[in-house]
């Protein structure tokens, strides 16, 4: 009898095992962001108010990441964006991209970027060297 539970025992293991492998092989983790793929987001959908060398409608987003909510010079800035006294990490961006007008009621921001890889993206793409002052 002890064989049998002992037999049965790994039998069971196996499966468990081989389910296991199943399921991390159907469960891989998701590559990390295309930086390549933020910065063509960026000039699609950005550059229309967001030039990379400033002047434009809104805000220079280059060196973006790490910057204070409605600091930056030269540029308007919504009474809600003055006031929410926001700084730029990842995470806020990605809250706020993800629906500008319930992060920040009030902002000015139209655009939003429903697709969480998509916002992964392009937040890779504002945090990177080449997107630096």
């Amino acid at each position: 009898m002890k064989r049998v539970l002992i037999a049965g025992g790994f039998a069971a293991a196996v499966i468990l095992a081989s389910g296991g492998l199943a399921a991390m092989a159907q469960n891989k983790p998701a590559a990390g962001p295309d930086i390549g793929h933020g910065e063509g987001l960026f000039d699609d959908m950005c550059v229309a108010c967001h030039i990379k060398a400033g002047g434009g409608q809104g805000p220079s987003l280059v060196g973006v990441v790490g910057r204070t909510s409605a600091t930056a010079p030269g540029v308007i800035y919504s009474k809600a964006l003055q006031g929410a006294h926001l700084t730029w990490t990842p995470e806020q961006l990605d809250k706020f991209l993800a629906d500008p007008a319930a992060a920040v009621p009030g902002t000015a921001m139209p655009m939003s970027v429903p697709d969480a890889k998509d916002r992964a993206d392009l937040i890779a793409y504002l945090a990177s060297p080449g997107n630096k002052p």
